[in-house]
């Protein structure tokens, strides 16, 4: 029988996820905790013994490590993740699962918009019938009478796509790889084209990954080429946007609104709540705004974990690994 595999949960949120992994596994794991609280030696050490790592950010000195093979990341996005600190022979790998939430977010936060919702509800609660039809109050529109488009038309752009035509939706793509086919895409524009793009929308959502290519993609000049009554979805990364281009557009009329989840700033040990901005975007009637929460479901986090099971599957195996963002030389 072969060897249990070593495995280190690096992080308190991945060590929270340790039910999953004692759930899920079929073959034998020895399995370390390495939360904040440990000590600095003691989590290298576990680190440079282990086969692999399942970890949301990494940073450990590990270059001598002669065991390990493998970087799990509990999620999608690794710029978090050290590449100076790994041996080269150490393979990277990201998980999803988290799309399925992400489009329930985008549909919820653009029929909420479209709806009028909070404003509709805050006015019924203070005792005003002013937006009953019955009352003659004003009408609003519905979804399906706007043109939404996606940026970055990866796992989560294409399931954006999915949902957000299944409501009768016209959808636009805008991506750096054009699909291998345009289900649920009324039209395809690379992103080279992205000028153009914009100008069509009446929602911009956001789903691309954050490069050198992509940072500060939305700036000022993009976002005064969007409709005055255009709304920014933005379920990326926050400096996709240039920060204060996009306050400033918010402040200035340039477009109607802003849906937020992703931000420029994030707690650390130093500071668990830091504004999430250098701008009050709290303080502006046109935005809405979530602690990038929109996939932080029960659902999601069972599917990543069977994504991240897999992979550890594999490496006992022997096998080829799956959702390859760094492959390991030697």
């Amino acid at each position: 029988m072969a060897a249990p595999l070593k495995v280190v949960l690096l992080g308190d949120t991945v060590v929270s996820n340790r039910h999953r992994l004692d759930a899920k596994a079929d073959f034998p794991v020895d399995v370390v905790h390495v939360g904040s609280a440990t000590p600095a030696a003691e989590r290298d050490a576990a680190v440079n013994a282990a086969d692999a790592a399942v970890v949301t950010a990494f940073s450990v000195p590990a270059t001598g490590s002669t065991t390990l093979r493998l970087v799990q990341v509990q999620g999608a996005g690794w710029e978090r993740v050290d590449l100076a600190c790994l041996p080269a022979r150490t393979t990277v790998c990201n998980a999803f699962g988290h799309v399925r939430a992400a489009a329930e977010y985008a549909l919820m936060t653009m029929l909420m918009w479209t709806h009028r919702w909070k404003e509709v509800e805050d006015a019924f609660r203070g005792g005003a019938w002013a937006w009953s039809g019955s009352a003659g109050g004003p009408v609003r529109h519905e979804l399906n009478s706007r043109v939404v488009g996606v940026v970055g038309l990866g796992h989560m752009g294409r399931e954006l796509c999915d949902r957000i035509s299944a409501m009768g939706v016209k959808v636009l793509g805008c991506g750096r790889t054009r699909p291998p086919d345009l289900r649920s895409i009324d039209a395809y524009y690379p992103l080279d084209r992205l000028d153009a793009f914009v100008a069509e929308c009446d929602f911009v959502i956001l789903s691309i990954a954050l490069t050198p290519e992509t940072t500060g993609l939305i700036d000022a000049r993009r976002l005064a080429l969007l409709r005055r009554d255009a709304v920014l979805v933005n379920l990326a990364r926050g400096p996709v946007v240039d920060e204060r281009a996009l306050y400033e557009a918010l402040t200035g009329g340039t477009i109607a609104g802003a849906v937020i989840d992703v931000w420029w700033r994030y707690p650390d040990a130093a500071n668990p709540n830091p504004p999430p901005s250098a701008y009050p975007f709290h303080a502006l009637p046109n935005v809405m705004m979530t602690p990038h929460s929109s996939q932080w479901t029960e659902q999601m986090m069972d599917r990543r974990w069977d994504m991240i099971v897999a992979n550890l599957r594999r490496l006992h195996r022997g096998e080829p690994l799956c959702d390859v963002v760094r492959p390991g030389v030697g």
